[in-house]
């Protein structure tokens, strides 16, 4: 069997996107990370923003366009995206605007963290980061790259955050997600036609969607290399509106 079939590459476009996501509005009542206990019908809908903030933007117009909103877990720690680049920063603004929830994707590993005490510092730390550059409230956190330390930290908030790892959400909410570019466990479509599945939590990464059908390693490779293309392009275009020489061969 082709890995185009056996990861069902199709999947992962933007139409697909916006056809799932009108399956799951007939279904489900969206919520966010702090809202959903009221409500025995919800989906926690969460994007890892792990590679590209403009992927990240184009799935959150779809999603408002679609009438849902959901959450967007960023890093400041990326090896793709600078979150205080000024364009990358007005994109996520631009998430923000249209109504959607942002939360911290912390990565351990950048401090090698090993006490929850250091844990509870540089959450805040980092909270208080996003707050201060960026027009949101930071409610609620997840992992980026679990470790062993990490997989233990299953309590229901740490530093005042919700964790979005905790023993609940672990144990009492079926979990769908898309990590690496294929589906981990269940293939989406199958779960939320699922009349079983009443409460449900999905994870998807803004940069595994795509316009046209690719496989996964194409899917990142095209952020990277358009990454590549526009830190070039700044570099002429500096060069050029200051006058100065670009020398080449």
């Amino acid at each position: 069997m082709k890995n185009s079939v056996k990861y069902h590459f199709s999947d992962f476009t933007t139409n697909n996107y916006r056809r799932l996501l009108k399956i799951a509005r007939q279904k489900y009542q969206f919520a966010n990370f702090t809202n959903f206990e009221n409500s025995d019908n919800f989906i926690l809908w969460r994007h890892d923003i792990d590679f590209s903030m403009h992927r990240a933007l184009k799935m959150a117009q779809v999603e408002a366009e679609e009438g849902v909103q959901s959450t967007y877990f960023v890093l400041l720690h990326s090896e793709f995206y600078n979150l205080f680049e000024k364009e990358i920063s007005n994109l996520l603004i631009q998430i923000i605007n249209l109504g959607h929830e942002i939360g911290l994707h912390f990565d351990s590993h950048y401090y090698d963290i090993k006490t929850e005490k250091d844990l509870e510092k540089k959450l805040q730390l980092e909270k208080n980061i996003l707050e201060e550059f960026f027009p949101a409230k930071i409610k609620c956190f997840c992992f980026h790259i679990n470790n062993e330390f990490t997989l233990n930290c299953n309590k229901p908030s740490y530093a005042g955050l919700v964790n979005a790892f905790s023993e609940n959400f672990q144990k009492n909410i079926p979990y769908c997600s898309d990590s690496n570019g294929f589906w981990r466990f269940k293939r989406l479509e199958d779960v939320l036609n699922d009349p079983s599945v009443k409460k449900l939590q999905v994870l998807t990464h803004p940069e595994l969607w795509q316009d046209d059908i690719m496989s996964p390693r194409q899917r990142v490779y095209r952020c990277a290399d358009g990454r590549a293309v526009k830190a070039k392009l700044w570099y002429d275009t500096v060069l050029k509106n200051n006058g100065r020489d670009n020398i080449d061969w």
